[in-house]
C-alpha cells in the first residue's frame, strides 16, 4: 500500500465539498429566502445587530446542511466499490480499512463524522497526515482507515 499524502487529500477534499456547498447555498438563496436575508444584511443600518444575527443563523444553518450532506455522500462513496469520493477517485486514491478493503458503512460513517474532530482545532487533526509515518489523519487513526494509492 502507497499513503496518501496530504496534497491530493487536500485537493480531493475541495473537489467534493464545493459543488455541495455552493449548491446546497444556491437551494437556499435561490428557493428559500436566503437572497431576501442577504438584501435585508446589507441594507441594514449600523448597529442593526437583529439583522446581521439572522443572517449569521441563516449562513449557519446553510453552512451546516452543507456539512451533513458532505458526511452523507463521503460515507456512502467510501463504502461503495469506489471506495472513495468522486474528488478521491480523479486523484487516484481511495479509502482501505486496515486489511486493505473497502470500509463498511459503519466504519466510513465513524471515519467521516470524525472528520470534526480533525477539523476542531484548527485543522490539525487534518494537518497530522504530515506527520505521521502511514499519512494518517486523525480521523484515519480513529476509524482504522488509511487513504492510499489506488492499484490500476
Amino acid at each position: 500500500m502507497h499513503h496518501a499524502g496530504f496534497g491530493k487529500r487536500f485537493v480531493a477534499f475541495w473537489i467534493d465539498y464545493l459543488p455541495i456547498a455552493l449548491t446546497t447555498l444556491a437551494i437556499a438563496y435561490f428557493f428559500l429566502g436566503f437572497d431576501t436575508t442577504v438584501s435585508r444584511f446589507l441594507a441594514r443600518a449600523p448597529g442593526d445587530f437583529q439583522t446581521r444575527i439572522e443572517f449569521l443563523q441563516e449562513r449557519n444553518r446553510i453552512r451546516n446542511a452543507s456539512l451533513c450532506l458532505y458526511v452523507l455522500y463521503c460515507m456512502v462513496l467510501e463504502a461503495s466499490a469506489l471506495q472513495g469520493t468522486l474528488g478521491k477517485w480523479l486523484l487516484g486514491i481511495q479509502v482501505v480499512d486496515t486489511s486493505g478493503r473497502r470500509p463498511s458503512y459503519t466504519t466510513a460513517l465513524s471515519r467521516n463524522l470524525e472528520k470534526f474532530l480533525s477539523f476542531a482545532i484548527l485543522g490539525l487533526g487534518c494537518l497530522w497526515v504530515i506527520w505521521s509515518p502511514e499519512k494518517q489523519a486523525w480521523h484515519d487513526s480513529l476509524a482504522g482507515t488509511f487513504v492510499v494509492t489506488r492499484d490500476d
